[in-house]
């Protein structure tokens, strides 16, 4: 014999399976950002790079990793800053995440934390003042006494296309 459940039964349910994310969290030039902890392969220490020619903003060079060629940005760069490399890399942190199917790294000073978010506290962005680009930022997060910016890879790296390659 089934019991019905009440309309207030099945809303707590629904709660309790709501999906909850996990972010890796990290700090970069004083600011906290996370990205999904999905799309992290690797974090590692700081080696130097190999710097090509004609390399996109923010690029420091190339690392193998693993028998994988890795592109390096500086994300303090990418963000609008001037750039984490200006006070030497010793200490900092290489995060690689996949985008697609290309692996990209991100330079940023530590890597801090995973969070857990569920769905409702995910917070919008204000817009106003963001400029006409793509919003790098897709939803902040509280976390303790900090608030917590979630990157858009896609929107971070926009030259690389779903398949992976650089979009023509």
């Amino acid at each position: 014999m089934s019991a019905m459940m009440s309309d207030f039964d099945l809303r707590a349910a629904a709660r309790s399976i709501v999906p909850v994310s996990q972010f890796v969290t990290f700090t970069c030039s004083n600011r906290s950002f996370g990205v999904d902890i999905m799309s992290v392969r690797e974090i590692r220490s700081w080696s130097p790079t190999t710097a090509l020619p004609s390399q996109p903003r923010g690029a420091k060079g190339v690392l193998d990793i693993r028998g994988s060629v890795v592109q390096i940005y500086d994300l303090d760069e990418l963000l609008g800053g001037p750039g984490l490399a200006r006070d030497g890399n010793a200490g900092r942190v290489v995060l690689v995440a996949t985008l697609g199917t290309e692996d990209v790294g991100m330079l940023v000073d530590t890597v801090s934390d995973i969070i857990f978010a569920r769905a409702e506290e995910l917070l919008a962005v204000p817009r106003a003042g963001s400029g006409t680009g793509p919003a790098m930022v897709s939803a902040l997060v509280k976390n303790e006494d900090r608030l917590i910016g979630i990157l858009d890879l896609k929107a971070l790296f926009p030259s690389t296309g779903p398949s992976g390659s650089p979009e023509a």
